[in-house]
């Protein structure tokens, strides 16, 4: 304890190392995720998202729903709550097919699994995963069809307090924020900034440009339409162009 605050204690307080004072040691699991990471962190490039193999859609213009399905298909199989979901298994409440689906349900190479113990997809893996844990924050990065690049990440703000609610917190204090980006042809850069809360989501779209935020402003309408329809009131929509702020072009609640 005295040691974590050293740079405020003074040093007639830390305490005396003694010549035969036994030097700190590692718990097994310590020095295994140490392997693990020094493993993980030796390749050039370490993942710091899930990174999508294949794009999630066929072509444009999909049901949402099946757009939902898919993002969460993508991040549910990727391996990065495996630990979770073999305890959802063993208590009857996830097939065993789903979860043969995961990365490390998947057999390594031999002979690096010889050479190393884990294989360098499993180490990044796992890195991938402490990373996660770490920032509470899910990124994933890939193709919504073919040749279309995406950039998703979600994350849960922590109540009042600073601690996450359990499964059964209350829900209606929890804010969800997801954003989500891509680089069309015809409206180039384009950021969409969620926050979900108490059965209502808040929006803020980024546009390229000044034209395609204008653009973006005309449809606000059907969307905020669309999202009444779901059962998501909207509480409000800001609009923007680069470097441009917009009025709230949709709803009159706060954030």
């Amino acid at each position: 304890t005295l040691l974590s605050r050293a740079p405020l204690t003074p040093a007639n307080l830390l305490p005396d190392l003694a010549g035969d004072t036994p030097a700190p040691e590692l718990s097994t699991t310590a020095r295994a995720i140490s392997s693990v990471l020094s493993q993980a962190e030796s390749a050039p490039g370490a993942p710091v998202a899930l990174v999508g193999k294949t794009p999630l859609m066929a072509a444009p213009g999909a049901n949402p729903a099946q757009v939902a399905q898919k993002l969460q298909e993508a991040v549910g199989s990727s391996g990065l709550f495996y630990e979770s979901h073999v305890a959802e298994w063993a208590e009857g409440k996830r097939a065993l097919a789903s979860l043969q689906l995961e990365p490390q349900m998947q057999k390594a190479a031999p002979g690096e699994m010889a050479k190393t113990g884990t294989d360098l997809a499993s180490a990044q893996l796992i890195n991938l995963q402490l990373h996660t844990h770490e920032q509470a924050r899910v990124q994933w990065q890939g193709e919504a069809w073919a040749g279309q690049k995406m950039q998703w990440d979600i994350s849960r703000d922590a109540p009042e307090g600073g601690q996450h609610e359990g499964r059964d917190g209350n829900e209606e204090a929890a804010a969800w924020r997801s954003s989500v980006r891509f680089q069309f042809p015809l409206l180039g850069d384009l950021a969409a900034h969620v926050l979900l809360q108490g059965g209502r989501v808040a929006i803020q779209l980024q546009a390229g440009s000044e034209g395609s935020a204008e653009t973006l402003r005309r449809h606000a309408a059907r969307l905020e339409a669309s999202l009444a329809a779901a059962g998501w009131p909207l509480a409000s929509l800001t609009i923007a162009g680069q470097d441009t702020a917009a009025p709230p072009a949709a709803g009159d609640g706060d954030a």
